[in-house]
């Protein structure tokens, strides 16, 4: 039976991150990420994490929706969906009468289609998402 968990484990973010073949992350920064986040949804199939999601932002008016993962055994079943779902329902009850907060996404490659089926608009003439990793070594 699948359930839903509104905080995860840095152990279940390591895992999922590296399901997908992500870049390691170490634990202690992953606590970091989950401490700092608005909103974390993970999916449980008995007491195994199979897909989970983030927003971050300012609790305002910006949020953006990342690491929203499912692992590969269990995509094309509609938990990526579900997961973007849960989230931007429990962001909107979170907002107060009159307010708006813009949420963005930046798919990985391939992955833009998912997005624009889950509700979100894409226009290249506007915006393009980039990424950067910086490193302290």
């Amino acid at each position: 039976m699948i359930r839903v968990k509104y905080e995860i484990t840095a152990e279940d973010f390591f895992k999922m991150r590296r399901s997908v073949g992500w870049r390691d992350i170490g634990i202690n920064q992953l606590k970091k990420a989950l401490d700092n986040t608005m909103i974390t949804l993970g999916l449980y199939d008995d007491h195994k994490i199979i897909a989970m999601g983030r927003l971050v932002g300012d609790f305002s008016c910006k949020g953006m929706l990342t690491d929203i993962i499912v692992d590969p055994k269990y995509q094309r079943k509609g938990y990526g969906k579900q997961i973007v779902s849960e989230i931007l329902t429990l962001c909107k009850s979170r907002l107060d009468q009159g307010d708006k907060i813009c949420i963005e996404a930046n798919p990985t490659a391939g992955n833009r289609l998912f997005y624009i089926h889950c509700g979100f608009e894409y226009d290249p003439k506007k915006q393009e998402g980039v990424f950067l990793w910086i490193e302290n070594v």
